[in-house]
């Protein structure tokens, strides 16, 4: 039997070369969280930064830039997304490449001025649990700063499934709430920014192809639509939104900075 963990390398890895083609939302909330990052570029201890699950460097292109004298790992559990990643930005010659699990990481104590990730942590079995492992890591006044998506993301593809009886394939994603209150229980100070980022499709089929191959489809509950079943929910879809299928991404910042 495979673990939904190693479903998730799979899957990545398979799809490394297409990622960056289809993953738009990924994408766009790179770029948002590296100017979020702006304000706080400076203000940062001395030190190393650390990105985790950085895939093929949709945010790790700003990073670099960004921190050019600085020590700057790279990780991500695919090697496959590592090997674009470096391949890609082969230029920065300051950036060191790592293979890292989150879950099971060992994390030493003051290291990092900086920890980064964009849409990682729905893919953790325990979100709040791992991001409270990494903060010790953190230096005194040293920052982790994410983007994820939250649970509100897809009310229309919810709604409209039990509209029709239909189930609802998407993966459960991390509660902002209980993330922010989970992490607030340590010497930290927590901010966080939600709001919703819209996209809209000619289908259903369209939708479903860009998860599909930016691997942001791999399935852990198991369950699937039936041809019919995707048809049904595409013409229902439509009716309701003048022709097109539009979709609703929760998109969620936190930044944690740790007291001096």
């Amino acid at each position: 039997m495979e673990f939904p963990k190693q479903k998730i390398i799979r899957r990545f890895s398979e799809l490394a070369n297409d990622y960056d083609q289809f993953a738009r939302i990924q994408k766009e909330t790179a770029e948002r969280l590296a100017k979020a990052l702006n304000p706080w570029q400076f203000s940062i201890p001395e030190g190393p930064i650390l990105e985790v699950g950085a895939g093929t460097g949709l945010l790790t292109q700003h990073i670099a830039k960004m921190y050019s004298n600085r020590e700057v790992l790279v990780t991500d559990i695919s090697d496959e997304m590592l090997h674009l990643n470096r391949k890609y930005l082969s230029d920065y010659t300051h950036l060191q490449y790592q293979n890292l699990d989150v879950e099971d990481a060992e994390w030493e104590d003051e290291k990092c001025a900086l920890i980064t990730s964009n849409f990682l942590i729905h893919w953790l079995k325990n979100p709040a649990e791992t991001i409270a492992k990494m903060l010790p890591s953190l230096k005194p006044g040293g920052l982790l700063l994410m983007s994820f998506p939250g649970d509100d993301t897809f009310p229309q593809w919810r709604k409209n499934c039990l509209d029709l009886g239909l189930p609802y394939t998407g993966n459960p994603l991390p509660d902002l709430e209980e993330i922010v209150i989970k992490l607030s229980m340590g010497p930290v100070k927590v901010d966080y920014y939600e709001d919703q980022t819209n996209l809209e499709y000619p289908s259903v089929y369209d939708f479903y192809r860009e998860l599909k191959r930016s691997a942001s489809g791999t399935s852990l509950t198991g369950k699937k639509l039936s041809i019919k079943q995707l048809r049904l929910l595409n013409d229902y879809w439509k009716e309701k939104n003048n022709g097109k299928v539009n979709v609703h991404y929760h998109t969620a910042f936190i930044a944690v900075k740790r007291d001096l």
